[in-house]
């Protein structure tokens, strides 16, 4: 990993902008449509959980390659894609909506209570992303990503010029006794540590409930609010 030097000038409480760039694991998806069409022009619009008993996410994509038409072939092919819906298609572009298993690049930064700004730019089997967050989230995930040896640089360190609104993404004392739970009981470790309907055990609630609740948590926790 390569870090800059601001990163120790990064102030521990206050929020920071950091522009990170992550090389894709082999075992994604992402990395073998690179293989193969190495040109690709990659953007993720959206990326949210979509169903937490079978570990899936949601996203929606936007790619574009001449070779279009045999990629979106190999998406609706690959095994870690079990939903796929293109919303829209033009020559060489196409937007579409994926649900992936086993997305724990997005469960790290949950974990650790960053915000992600998206788009999100993937070239060259190279994700670039802005991660909004103070610096022990930020040392929380790059810590997770050293441990999962996913290889990373941070390019750049800055005072975020977004105007964040005041208790947007502020949990709830419920939100955050459930979002606690779930981490300290091992709901967002790869392989999970705990089902969602055990979660919702510990925590006395419905499992429906446990589920619609972490949906509205992982919203405030993840989506930029401009």
């Amino acid at each position: 990993m390569i870090i800059l030097n601001n990163y120790s000038i990064m102030d521990e409480v206050m929020l920071s902008l950091t522009r990170i760039k992550l090389r894709i694991p082999k075992e994604k998806w992402i990395s073998e449509i690179f293989d193969d069409f190495p040109d690709t022009e990659l953007d993720i619009i959206n990326f949210f959980p979509y169903d937490f008993e079978r570990n899936i996410g949601n996203a929606i994509i936007d790619i574009k390659h001449y070779k279009i038409d045999q990629i979106i072939q190999r998406l609706k092919n690959h095994p870690t894609i079990v939903g796929f819906n293109v919303l829209n298609k033009k020559e060489n572009h196409a937007r579409i909506n994926i649900k992936t298993t086993n997305p724990y690049l997005l469960f790290i930064v949950i974990k650790c209570g960053g915000i992600i700004d998206f788009p999100i730019k993937v070239r060259d089997k190279n994700l670039s992303w802005t991660l909004i967050s103070t610096r022990k989230q930020l040392d929380d995930v790059l810590t997770l990503y050293d441990e999962k040896n996913i290889k990373y640089s941070i390019r750049q360190i800055s005072n975020t010029p977004t105007q964040l609104k005041e208790n947007a993404f502020e949990l709830s004392f419920d939100e955050s006794k459930i979002l606690d739970t779930a981490i300290k009981s091992g709901f967002f470790e790869v392989p999970r540590k705990i089902s969602l309907e055990e979660l919702a055990n510990d925590l006395g609630l419905s499992k429906s409930w446990t589920s619609e609740t972490l949906r509205k948590i992982i919203k405030k926790k993840i989506t930029l609010v401009t």
